[in-house]
């Protein structure tokens, strides 16, 4: 079922939306431009009950309309420091001036500290810089007034601008100015939003289940010709879209180490067994020879699921050989899925207890959490840090570094030693000096 959005952009911008939003097969789009940002409210309350998501050109447009929607979906392309590439460049190319000039600038919407990193990023020279900071309130007006005052004041060389109706009154005016663009990148963020939100709706009463694939190609220090690395992106997406048969996904190639998917909970539930495990790992790892995270996250709505799924992914990444790792709307860790040592935990807690404990050893939660969740799992309070950099999935210098914080807040005490199988030192073990089978910490 394809997703109906509406694209409401000013009218020399729009064609540049459509252009990226034609590249997404699952979307059917439904242009409505402006010339007059006024214009906005009109056309919102024209398409809103004719479309499944609303898709903005910026925020002002997003913030009009934020009044009269409550019932749907809508997503906006946000104005970033990345935005002023472009529009530096034409400065450069239009007005003469040299990368050693010193620039006096006048900017809106923009965030002011931003725009300064990323000047410094190019190491472009700024006398002075000016930012008006968006009010809702504000009219194209007063935007303009400020940015003419500046420039008739001698203050300003130029002035960025990211209103359309701002850049033409301006022109007008003769005040040296450019129009500031969202970019190709952000268009494409802002469409995959919009399938997210879009599949959310046609989802609705199952909780969404979505997943984001890290590639590393570099992880195993393997060097790769261009052909190889397309044979294998080619078998990578025959893997997945046999998969997203299998849990009747949506897949989504967000850059070009990152895959996205979604589905429901209930898919999800049943292709990983219960959360114990994920089929796609081991093929992907083996056959490809690549080093791949995984983190899938559940919610009620697009964006939990994803702020889940970027968690678990955080704590995939963390694995010394690349894992999957599950997290509930509740917070609820499951992971690394298909190892034998996996675990459920929780990532928060009302525990005072274990809250303090944490503070103390100046670990998170989470990890303290995990380490009740093995001794549990393995009905033991002693543990060498090879025992908890395989039951972590970290390395054993991670694990050695969790277990000395422990044992420097005496909240672990070494007992003993043991001597590998194999030569080398010695490894201590610990007694955790906690009760781990009483009231656990987890929520």
């Amino acid at each position: 079922m394809n997703i109906k959005v509406a694209v409401i952009s000013p009218r020399n911008f729009i064609e540049n939306i459509l252009v990226v939003g034609k590249t997404f097969s699952s979307l059917e789009m439904f242009p409505y431009s402006y010339e007059n940002i006024a214009e906005t409210v009109d056309i919102v309350q024209r398409c809103k009950d004719q479309v499944d998501v609303l898709f903005f050109a910026g925020p002002i447009p997003y913030q009009m309309a934020c009044a009269h929607v409550d019932d749907k979906p809508m997503i906006y392309l946000p104005h970033s420091g990345a935005s002023l590439y472009r529009a530096l460049f034409q400065v450069f190319m239009e007005t003469g001036f040299k990368e050693k000039d010193r620039l006096k600038i006048s900017i809106d919407i923009l965030d002011r500290q931003e725009v300064m990193e990323r000047l410094e990023e190019l190491e472009i020279q700024l006398h002075s810089l000016y930012a008006h900071e968006y009010q809702l309130a504000d009219t194209p007006q007063e935007v303009v007034k400020f940015h003419y005052q500046l420039w008739k004041n001698k203050k300003i060389d130029v002035a960025l601008t990211c209103y359309h109706s701002v850049y033409q009154q301006l022109l007008e005016l003769q005040v040296p100015c450019q129009r500031i663009f969202p970019s190709k990148t952000t268009i494409k963020e802002g469409f995959h939003w919009v399938m997210l939100e879009g599949k959310s709706i046609h989802l609705k009463g199952s909780q969404l289940a979505i997943g984001i694939i890290h590639i590393d190609p570099y992880s195993k220090n393997i060097s790769l010709t261009n052909y190889d690395m397309r044979k294998k992106k080619l078998m990578l997406q025959k893997f997945l879209m046999d998969y997203g048969e299998e849990v009747e996904a949506l897949m989504e190639w967000n850059r070009s180490d990152e895959i996205t998917f979604i589905t429901t909970r209930r898919n999800i539930e049943k292709s990983t067994k219960g959360f114990s495990e994920f089929p796609l790992k081991d093929p992907m790892i083996h056959e490809l020879n690549l080093r791949i995270s995984i983190g899938i996250g559940l919610g009620n709505t697009a964006n939990d699921a994803e702020l889940k799924a970027r968690e678990a992914l955080s704590k995939a990444k963390a694995g010394k050989d690349g894992s999957c790792y599950l997290m509930m709307q509740d917070g609820h860790v499951f992971g690394p899925l298909g190892q034998w040592q996996h675990m459920a935990y929780s990532a928060r807690s009302d525990n005072p207890e274990l809250l303090n404990m944490a503070k103390k050893a100046s670990l998170s939660v989470g990890t303290m959490n995990k380490l009740v969740s093995y001794c549990q799992k393995y009905k033991k309070t002693t543990i060498t840090a090879a025992e908890l950099a395989n039951g972590f999935g970290i390395t054993a210098r991670s694990a050695r570094r969790i277990l000395h914080k422990l044992e420097e807040r005496e909240l672990a005490l070494i007992v003993g030693e043991e001597q590998p199988i194999n030569k080398g030192r010695p490894r201590q073990i610990y007694e955790l000096q906690f009760n781990v089978f009483g009231s656990s910490g987890k929520k």
